[in-house]
């Protein structure tokens, strides 16, 4: 390399190193700037910086945009602009490009508190930008600490749920572009948790949700938090309940006391257990809408619709085709209901651009989802409470509640996904007629609601089109199934019975207007009362069954009696209570005292006759105990002194029961000849009704106790049936001989006939042969004739000592032997000549007219 050049390069590295010291310096200053300015104007504890107000920079001081020291000194508290806060200038830079400019109130009112490093609770209506309230002072915090990878994990924000946590961690990617620090999003659903445990230390932000992040901690070796600043609970008020109590403490355990605490929501909480759990130290609690007229934004429109169960479905139909031209945000109660919802509107083609968000959904799906309907002009999006919170849809034109909330605050979370900012949008709630008492919370908590009617003329029925479509599909109608199942279950579950009344509920036209033809059964609930009916056991009955005919459904607890409370109390005290069994159940519970004096009756008389015995919870199901049922057991196994005839009578009226059901004991097989089918009846001489058996029995002991010479029907009819059947066998074994000897007969005709047919066969050969001889020799002729006798004859000899041996032996096994028969006498017949056939003598034998006679048959066969 030439000198020069090196040099030139020597130059460039000086240079770089230079401006980086220089950085370094200017760095250094700007932190120590930004300490003094937020230490001078650092607002006073429990202060609103809100109530301040800055006057706009004059002219009289001539020193615009010159910095000097009292630029330091200038209070930040109460200003209107991000430009006038103590921030980095990379902050600033990042505001700027991405066009923050203006505050709201809630950033106005939190990060002069957040940036002097006091913990916050900030509290502010939805879509009022409570997202940059706390990121501005996490990301600034870390800068002014010159936080880096080696410092490890400076900061935690936690959001419940997943989408909400990617959309603040887009926002800290924008307003932290400019910074070096780095920052991660840990939220689960998503693969690749190994490639996150290798990497989550060299983090300083950490933007998840309390699952995953309690995964990182239990499992990632060396994940240490030890060093935490910031701690930032977005939605707080939903992370401090029951469904995140335990996942929180958890996290809380390994995190360090000394921290700064913030937390926001749009309904903040104020329980001392809650803010003690957090080691929250003098927090600024900021609601800068506590004084407003409504919880609510102010361009909301919110109307309730009081609509019966039933015709939800229908109204929901006939609104969505009604506002085909606008955004809309439908909520339901459970992830079921979402998805049969949206399968059903979606063979229906209401002509809208469909989807669905809901809990269950894959993570790739639900991000998918979120950012299709963010973009998205007009559409209808089905979701649960997971899109309630926190969630910004832009230009959402209606948000609609099918499903009543929960209560008060999860209202405003849902209605406040319309007119975020400064926007404007519309709310309808439908209400059934048992929920109207939550017009009176909505009014108490500050919510302008407006009640309407529909209009009957436009409304489109749709449960005759839900009926087709379940018919032809079982899984659609599975799914519309477990939707009626998990709507009744949220309902019970809900604490506020003055609101949510699962009995005052119409099943049977609930299960009608989701096209179910029957109304599924419900596990969770015993015993529902209906407009002073028990809906027990009948055909909308949501609570029978047993566990095997519920498999599969949700879980629930049942709803305790005051029966059942009573006994419990009773067991609590030291009273001796034995165990309810089903039958206990079922008559304590109310509506059910129709039988009780007779099961009263029933129950004492078994109380004492089964004392010390263990019988299961079905032995007793409306039925007596059998009397001396050990003794007719025994009856069978001993011999016992007969009985007289109106004992056993009056014994075996007793066994008889008009159902024909009868349970018996554990561990013991008995014949039971008063169940069903088993009542044919045998009359005796008196006329006295007695079982098969037991007539059976009696016959048997009469004959063994006759005297001598004296006859007995029994014996003679069985003599007489005995000789019957023997001449019925002789006949049918004569006739088997006669078919025997029939087929032997027609065998052997069989066999004669083939054989004439070799017969000819040979003699044709032998004529041939001698064709080409002297045919005036009559002695040849004579010989051919003598040998086909003396062959017909051996053969047929032959043919009769087999046959009769053969018809032996078919005739003991049975057999047909015809075929395997045949084979071997032809080869006989058909063999070779043997030499003492040809014998010169036998030619002497045939007389003097046959040989004439044969001469002149072979003198014809020699002209032809």
């Amino acid at each position: 390399m030439a000198p020069g050049m090196k040099g030139k390069c020597l130059g460039k590295g000086r240079a770089r190193r230079a401006n980086f010291r220089g950085k370094r310096v200017d760095e250094d200053e700007e932190i120590q700037s930004l300490e003094a300015r937020i230490a001078a104007g650092a607002p006073a504890p429990g202060t609103n910086p809100l109530a301040f107000t800055i006057a706009k920079e004059s002219d009289e001081s001539g020193k615009k945009g010159e910095p000097g020291d009292g630029d330091a000194l200038k209070p930040y508290a109460g200003a209107k602009d991000f430009a006038a806060l103590p921030l980095s200038d990379r902050t600033q830079r990042g505001l700027k490009e991405h066009k923050f400019v203006h505050m709201t109130a809630i950033q106005r009112a939190a990060i002069p508190h957040a940036l002097c490093g006091h913990d916050v609770l900030g509290a502010a209506k939805t879509g009022s930008g409570k997202t940059l309230a706390f990121l501005l002072p996490v990301v600034e915090k870390l800068y002014r600490l010159k936080w880096g990878a080696v410092d490890g994990v400076g900061a935690i924000i936690i959001s419940p749920t997943r989408e909400l946590a990617g959309q603040i961690f887009d926002e800290l990617r924008k307003v932290g572009k400019h910074h070096s620090i780095s920052a991660g999003l840990l939220i689960g659903g998503r693969k690749g948790v190994d490639t996150e445990k290798e990497t989550v230390m060299n983090l300083n932000i950490l933007v998840c949700t309390p699952g995953r992040l309690l995964q990182h901690m239990d499992e990632t070796p060396n994940f240490d938090c030890s060093q935490l600043q910031v701690l930032v609970l977005d939605e707080a008020d939903r992370i401090l309940d029951m469904g995140f109590s335990g996942t929180l403490n958890a996290i809380l355990g390994q995190l360090p006391k000394e921290r700064q605490t913030m937390l926001f929501s749009a309904t903040q909480t104020k329980s001392v257990k809650d803010l003690a759990r957090l080691s929250l130290r003098d927090p600024e609690f900021l609601a800068v809408h506590a004084e407003s007229a409504a919880a609510t934004p102010a361009r909301l429109q919110q109307t309730v619709m009081i609509v019966p169960l039933d015709e939800k479905m229908d109204m929901l139909w006939s609104f969505v085709k009604t506002h085909l031209q606008t955004k809309m945000l439908v909520f339901l109660s459970s992830c079921k209901q979402v998805k049969f919802v949206h399968e059903a509107f979606r063979r229906l083609r209401p002509g809208i651009p469909l989807a669905c968000l809901h809990g269950r959904m894959k993570q790739m799906a639900r991000m998918a989802t979120f950012y299709k309907y963010c973009e998205s002009k007009h559409a209808l999006l089905f979701a649960t409470d997971v899109a309630a919170r926190g969630l910004d849809f832009p230009t959402v034109d209606w948000v609609l509640q099918v499903d009543c909330p929960e209560d008060v605050a999860t209202y405003i979370h849902r209605v406040g996904r319309t007119a975020r900012y400064t926007a404007s949008g519309h709310s309808l709630l439908f209400l059934a007629p048992s929920e109207e008492p939550m017009l009176a919370a909505l009014e108490a908590a500050k919510i302008p609601v407006r009640l309407i009617k529909a209009n009957k003329e436009k409304v489109q029925p749709v449960s005759g089109a839900l009926a087709g479509l379940l018919s032809k599909d079982p899984d659609l109608k599975y799914m519309a199934q477990r939707a009626f199942t998990t709507y009744l279950r949220g309902i019970h579950v809900r604490a506020d019975k003055s609101i949510f009344d699962v009995t005052q509920l119409p099943h049977a036209e609930y299960a009608a207007s989701l096209g179910l033809p029957t109304t599924p059964r419900i596990r969770f609930l015993k015993r529902g009362v209906k407009g002073g009916k028990n809906i027990q056991g009948s055909e909308q009955d949501v609570g029978g069954g047993t566990d095997e005919e519920n498999d599969g459904e949700d879980e629930a607890e049942p709803m305790t009696t005051l029966d059942d409370k009573e006994e419990t109390t009773k067991e609590t005290n030291g009273l001796t209570a034995k165990k309810k069994n089903k039958l206990d159940r079922l008559f304590a519970r109310k509506n059910n005292d129709v039988l009780s004096s007779a099961f009263d009756k029933i129950r004492a008389h078994d109380d004492d006759e089964s004392d010390g015995e263990d019988n299961s919870d079905a032995d007793e199901f409306l039925t007596k105990k059998r009397p001396r049922e050990q003794g007719e057991a025994d009856e069978f196994l001993t011999k016992k002194k007969p009985k007289s005839d109106a004992e056993e009578v009056e014994g075996k009226a007793m066994k008889m029961k008009s159902s024909g059901v009868k349970i018996l004991k554990k561990n013991k097989l008995k014949i039971d000849p008063s169940r069903a089918g088993a009542h044919r009846m045998v009359f005796d001489d008196e006329g006295v009704a007695l079982p098969p058996l037991e007539a059976l029995a009696r016959q048997s002991k009469e004959v063994l106790s006759a005297p001598p010479g004296v006859s007995n029907e029994v014996v003679e009819a069985a003599n007489e049936r005995y000789k019957h059947l023997k001449m019925e066998m002789k006949q049918r074994d004569k006739e088997d001989r006669l078919q025997e000897k029939q087929r032997l007969r027609e065998k052997r005709t069989k066999m004669k006939q083939k054989l004439r047919a070799v017969s000819d066969e040979d003699e044709d050969d032998d004529e041939v042969a001698d064709s080409g001889g002297d045919t005036s020799d009559a002695s040849d002729g004579e010989n051919i004739k003598e040998k086909q006798r003396r062959k017909y004859r051996r053969a047929a000899n032959e043919e009769n000592e087999e046959s009769g041996s053969d018809g032996e032996d078919s005739f003991r096994n049975g057999s047909d032997s015809d075929a395997p028969s045949q084979k071997p006498k032809a080869r006989r017949v058909g063999r070779k000549r043997d030499s003492s056939e040809d014998h010169p003598s036998d030619v002497q034998e045939l007389s003097l007219a046959e040989k004439e006679a044969l001469a002149l048959k072979l003198l014809k066969m020699r002209r032809k």
